[in-house]
């Protein structure tokens, strides 16, 4: 349970989250709890309420300045601070003398609950390494160890939501699996990748505790309209567990195979570009390709890399454009294909009606500003992504549908073989 009542553990988290290094004091005091706002974390940032509503409940704090710093990585010691403040947990196992965490570190007591609740363990030559920053999947696994979480299903097909999901070393495997099923694993920007070797922010292990908090029904879920849900690893607003990825065979991709794309986690979401320019791009498999058996070879999710590229239409007095895929990432392995769209011609009439929650490259902003006229694009579309600056001087763009193309499979390839 949130542990509101013990100014000791209070203290100890307040100094590991909200204290430059060095300082040896809390920045809040303990009191009823009441909206925090941090001048570095505005309307619009992923992880929002998560700190907010973890700093108005005391679980975290902000520095003196008014900043939080949600990008600054946190240690070992500090996420046992945090713990600790976080969560009652009774102990079922005395920790030991660790030789790197003398009896006056500040956080030797946190270190000792975060052991003995069973969140946290040492290394195997009996240290702790408190100021080591602490990686992702070390903060997913000591939550869903601490908190006595285990996978419902296959390990596997819980995992299979990661296109990193070879990187989670084995023994995290169940963990981050548990964790997953339970929705305690927020990853942005990408929902779909753990990054389990990345260093957690102080914003990642804000999302990651208040998760922890709403699956032991301690803190309300978040609302489904906020922005910060996009993030939450399986979440689809009804509380049921993420849908895993089919399990897949090997086989062969026959060539005059079409594979069916949208852009990644999202719906509806045009491409433009000026014509000429060559715009690397990553795409993704909009629905499963099975083979005759109807065993999946390609899973519903899969990236595609490549690259949106200058085409000539003989003939024509104006250029196009194509998609040209280079690999297919399938459950973190990658292979290489050999794949195009048909051409897609520029066009000098543009409604602002299909720019909406469109990406633009710069050079298309710009002629999209001729053709428009006074337009505030900035209104419009979704972001402005890079390119080249090799692009024509036509007065037109190329607006690309990524769930039109009809991505076409040029040379048999295999997949998990």
């Amino acid at each position: 349970m949130v542990n509101f009542l013990n100014s000791d553990s209070k203290t100890a988290a307040l100094v590991a989250l909200g204290v430059m290094a060095g300082a040896t004091f809390p920045l809040i005091d303990a009191a009823p709890a009441m909206a925090q706002q941090f001048v570095d974390v505005g309307n619009g940032y992923w992880a929002q309420p998560y700190i907010e509503t973890l700093a108005a409940e005391q679980i975290i704090a902000g520095f003196p300045d008014g900043t939080f710093k949600p990008d600054q990585a946190v240690t070992r010691a500090q996420f046992a601070a945090i713990v600790r403040q976080a969560f009652d947990q009774a102990r079922t196992r005395s920790a030991p003398n660790f030789g790197d965490v003398p009896s006056s570190y500040w956080a030797t007591e946190a270190i000792a609950d975060a052991y003995g609740q069973g969140f946290m363990s040492g290394y195997p030559d009996s240290t702790f390494k408190p100021e080591q920053q602490i990686p992702r999947v070390q903060v997913v696994v000591a939550l869903a160890n601490g908190l006595g979480m285990n996978a419902s299903g296959s390990d596997n097909q819980a995992l299979g939501v990661y296109r990193d999901a070879s990187q989670i070393p084995d023994y995290a495997q169940g963990p981050v699996a548990a964790a997953t099923e339970n929705e305690i694993v927020v990853s942005y920007p990408d929902v779909n990748r753990l990054q389990p070797g990345q260093t957690a922010t102080r914003a990642d292990v804000a999302a990651f505790i208040y998760q922890a908090l709403v699956a032991e029904g301690e803190l309300p879920a978040l609302a489904a309209d906020l922005n910060a849900t996009d993030y939450i690893v399986g979440y689809d607003g009804s509380g049921s567990t993420p849908q895993a990825v089919p399990q897949t065979v090997a086989g062969v991709v026959p060539a005059g195979t079409q594979i069916p794309l949208r852009y990644p986690n999202a719906d509806g979401v045009d491409i433009v570009v000026a014509p000429g320019q060559t715009v690397a791009t990553s795409l993704e498999v909009s629905g499963s390709l099975v083979n005759s058996a109807n065993q999946v070879l390609i899973p519903a999710g899969s990236s595609v890399q490549g690259r949106i590229e200058p085409v000539e239409i003989r003939g024509a007095s104006i250029t196009a454009a194509r998609f040209v895929a280079d690999s297919l990432t399938i459950n973190g392995r990658t292979y290489n294909i050999d794949a195009e769209s048909s051409a897609i011609a520029a066009s000098e009439s543009v409604n602002t009606g299909s720019l909406e929650g469109a990406l633009i490259t710069g050079a298309a902003e710009s002629i999209l500003g001729s053709l428009l006229g006074n337009v505030d694009l900035g209104s419009l579309v979704g972001a402005v992504i890079g390119g080249n600056d090799q692009v024509t001087s036509q007065n037109a763009v190329i607006v690309i549908d990524p769930s039109q193309l009809d991505l076409t499979v040029d040379t048999d390839f295999n997949v998990g073989g």
